[in-house]
């Protein structure tokens, strides 16, 4: 059996014993019971609303790996360099979000988020994500979800699936998707790093259907791609203090970082929102998770719009609900000098 796998776009994957994998790195962990799938839910719903969006899931060519083993995108030594450096203040970030707050208790969020491909350069990143989160800045505790375009973190300026954490706002915890011990894979065949099909400004749009959600039984976060319900994986509770028991803030929306000094790339497709899916990046049917493991609406005039820079460079449009996809959101601009 190979325990080394090559895709297409020359990603490279081991096979690692799902028992010996980083996670088990983290001195937290070290006696961690593995959890194979989440508990089951009562009155959870993995619905199918009516979409504009056509999956952008690039199905992965790698073969399902054998019992008992996971695949885990190889980390090149150029990375291993700058994984402190990624994620030790996530460079100098700005960012749009919605923010429901009619509640102080989360747990969990999901959305159908609209792809792009945004031109960045080696030194940028932008993002299409949620946000779960809990505990004051100093000690914040933090789920980041979604897409990237992050050449210093992937090696090219392809859109990929990432995930980050930290329990600490990032002083010496966290880090993006598996570049420290911390997330438990589980999935097969897909993992953080997989290629997603991007939609273009004014021609075909994509979409992928992601969430976080908080196991009732054990407290892990569970990754899940609802469009198939592929469980990916989760972060289990032990890494987190503020997180443990539930979430303060759940935001949707986008984020762009450069270097200091430098401008901030695109986000979304680089155009500031309209009331068209065709001509900006939207997130439709966004809902929170509540005690009992529903997916639920939240009350749209209730929500927090936050931006930490000028309209100027990125904007958003305040939630809509719309009878067949839900709430609904646009998001993106043309970046810039926003400090």
């Amino acid at each position: 059996m190979k325990r080394l796998l090559k895709t297409e776009l020359g990603d490279i994957y081991d096979r690692i014993n799902i028992y010996k994998q980083p996670a088990f790195d983290h001195p937290l962990l070290r006696n961690h019971k593995i959890q194979m799938k989440p508990s089951a839910i009562q009155g959870e719903k993995i619905d199918e609303p009516i979409s504009n969006l056509v999956s952008s899931v690039v199905r992965s060519k790698l073969k399902r790996c054998p019992s008992e083993t996971v695949p885990i995108r190889r980390t090149t030594k150029e990375e291993l360099i700058n994984a402190k450096y990624l994620s030790n203040g996530i460079k100098h970030r700005h960012y749009v979000s919605a923010q429901p707050f009619a509640k102080k208790v989360y747990y969990g969020g999901s959305a159908i988020i609209s792809t792009a491909n945004p031109s960045v350069g080696q030194d940028k990143f932008s993002t299409g994500q949620i946000w779960i989160q809990n505990g004051p800045a100093e000690e914040l505790n933090s789920i980041e979800f979604g897409w990237a375009v992050y050449p210093q973190l992937f090696g090219d300026n392809k859109t990929r699936v990432f995930g980050l954490w930290t329990a600490d706002g990032f002083k010496k915890t966290g880090c993006y998707n598996m570049l420290c011990p911390g997330f438990m894979q589980i999935h097969h065949r897909y993992s953080f790093g997989e290629p997603l099909r991007a939609g273009t400004y004014g021609g075909d749009q994509y979409g992928v259907d992601f969430s976080v959600h908080r196991d009732p039984e054990s407290g892990n976060w569970w990754f899940i791609n609802r469009e198939n319900d592929e469980k990916i994986g989760y972060w289990p509770k032990e890494i987190f203090t503020h997180l443990a028991n539930n979430a303060s803030v759940i935001g949707y929306g986008g984020v762009a970082g450069a270097d200091l000094g430098k401008p901030t790339p695109p986000m979304g497709h680089g155009h500031f929102p309209v009331f068209d899916s065709q001509y900006t990046c939207i997130m439709e049917n966004m809902k929170v998770v509540n005690s009992r493991g529903d997916h639920v609406q939240f009350d749209t005039s209730k929500v927090h719009l936050n931006h930490d820079t000028k309209t100027s460079c990125y904007d958003l449009i305040y939630p809509v609900r719309d009878l067949f996809v839900g709430i609904i959101m646009f998001f993106g601009g043309p970046g810039g000098d926003c400090s």
